[in-house]
């Protein structure tokens, strides 16, 4: 066709366009566009898309995936696991033509799309160089994958960084009420030991050795067992929620009452030093 050559450089652009060139001389040698290797297609297809302004195979490529979920999900669900072996199928295929047939057929998808915009120009009753224009801005390359890449490596900053705080904030914050719940063990464990030395007996609660425990969103209560005087406090909040920290009365060598923080379920990282199990 007269000047085609001149429309596709109109339409590719000056980037790798010897290239593209080149594989479209011989599409339109064998008259056909057939099977090419293409090896941003392979390795970042979706952004090449984008970049080379093919918005609805790039719109395709993108949700593809999650349409493939839904529909594998409804197969799935009415039924149930005779669905398993076509859905196994279904998810191979969808892979054999995401890693090969695309990357395969690329160029030959490229051709086609070049064309299309070329008839369509073409088609209008302008002269040439106005066409020759309005390929170029249609065609050529785009900077919205500069976007999309800018966003992406964004949100993926992001969510390195909130997988690494959030955890370590959420530990400080556990550490933080531990220790809180420390004080006020040993501020009842106090009260409970003064009752003993004045009663000869323990206490049948807190309130009635004198603690009033403050509210604390991180602490359900404290109590203490009128049996042996272990001192409970039993945790309200994060990942030792409904765990129990005790104070474990008993009496040294001097007829003293020595207290030992110790927990059987919250975890040595959580845990005051003192608290801590001997290893």
């Amino acid at each position: 066709m007269e000047n085609q050559q001149e429309f596709y450089k109109a339409i590719l652009g000056p980037k790798n366009q010897d290239y593209y060139l080149r594989q479209f001389a011989k599409f339109d040698s064998a008259g056909k566009a057939g099977a090419s290797w293409h090896w941003p297609a392979f390795f970042v297809t979706f952004y090449w898309f984008l970049y080379r302004k093919m918005w609805m195979p790039a719109l395709l490529y993108f949700f593809l995936p999650y349409l493939l979920m839904v529909v594998l999900g409804i197969a799935g669900a009415l039924a149930g696991e005779a669905a398993a072996p076509v859905m196994g199928l279904g998810y191979l295929l969808y892979v054999a033509a995401i890693f090969f047939v695309l990357p395969a057929y690329a160029n030959a998808l490229y051709y086609r799309h070049c064309n299309k915009k070329i008839a369509e120009v073409r088609a209008s009753a302008h002269e040439e160089q106005r066409q020759l224009g309005e390929l170029s801005g249609k065609g050529g390359t785009s900077n919205v994958v500069l976007i999309f890449v800018f966003i992406f490596a964004f949100v993926a900053v992001i969510g390195i960084l909130a997988a690494v705080a959030i955890p370590a904030y959420q530990e400080y914050v556990t550490r933080a009420r531990m220790a809180e719940a420390v004080s006020i063990g040993k501020n009842a464990s106090e009260r409970v030991a003064d009752y003993y030395y004045q009663h000869q007996r323990v206490p049948g609660s807190l309130a009635e050795a004198g603690f009033e425990a403050t509210v604390s969103p991180g602490i359900k209560g404290v109590g203490v067992n009128s049996q042996d005087g272990v001192v409970t406090i039993t945790m309200g909040a994060g990942p030792v929620n409904g765990k129990s920290l005790q104070f474990v009365p008993s009496i040294d060598e001097s007829k003293q009452i020595v207290w030992q923080c110790t927990s059987s379920e919250i975890q040595d990282r959580y845990l005051p030093q003192q608290c801590r199990q001997p290893k």
